[in-house]
């Protein structure tokens, strides 16, 4: 199937990108480094960069945000997250971390950032990346592209934010998709591509068919166990 196939030409589509910038939600973990002048290395040392166990490279150090919305960062306590953007996020723990540390440097990224794919797709699952950028092109290349049967003009994005559940629509053969506000996904976006109807007709088909095979041979079985049980 041939995907931006219909609508404007490319070049009248030429625009700048801009992401949307994320919300930390909820059970997000975040990825805090904190870099200071501060003569005494102990001072900043829980927030160095480790050697994962294992050697599998390095790691930063991670933080949940709690169910109140908090990170609870060393030094600097308990600070209100949900709701700010990582840039935010970091402005307010360098605010707080000021007091111990000389000019700090601080950096914040989500480090699960998750994504689920369902429905005609090669590989449905639910997908976590280490970045904070994903599209929906990136989220369907991850699950293998849709199946044969994918309805790729109607994929349903369910989306919950602040308590609140959109839904979008995306059509693959239109070249608008790169404008539409969820081609670039959020935290926990569900993506859902629907079947065609062709595949479903052609599901109930080769049931009926089978039914149409089966019930008479049932059906003799049947007559066969009746008359054995009379002799």
């Amino acid at each position: 199937m041939i995907n931006f196939d219909t609508g404007p030409s490319f070049d009248s589509l030429q625009t700048s990108v801009q992401a949307p910038a994320l919300r930390i939600q909820h059970d997000d973990l975040l990825a805090i480094s904190v870099l200071s002048q501060t003569a005494d290395p102990k001072v900043t040392a829980p927030f160095q960069a480790a050697t994962a166990p294992g050697g599998g490279g390095i790691t930063e150090p991670q933080y949940l945000v709690d169910v109140e919305g908090y990170v609870n960062i060393p030094l600097a306590g308990k600070i209100a997250v949900v709701g700010l953007t990582t840039q935010q996020a970091r402005d307010s723990i360098s605010g707080r971390l000021s007091s111990y540390l000389k000019n700090p440097i601080i950096n914040v990224r989500l480090s699960n950032f998750r994504f689920s794919v369902l429905g005609d797709v090669n590989k449905a699952g639910t997908y976590t990346v280490a970045y904070e950028r994903v599209t929906v092109l990136e989220a369907l290349g991850q699950a293998g592209d849709l199946g044969k049967y994918g309805n790729r003009e109607n994929i349903l994005v369910i989306r919950q934010t602040d308590g609140q559940r959109r839904y979008g629509r995306i059509n693959l053969h239109d070249r608008n998709v790169f404008e539409s506000p969820f081609f670039y996904l959020e935290q926990g976006d569900i993506i859902y591509v629907e079947p065609l109807k062709a595949k479903v007709g052609d599901t109930a088909d080769g049931t009926t068919k089978y039914l149409q095979w089966a019930l008479p041979i049932v059906s003799a079985l049947g007559l066969l166990v009746t008359l054995f049980t009379i002799k």
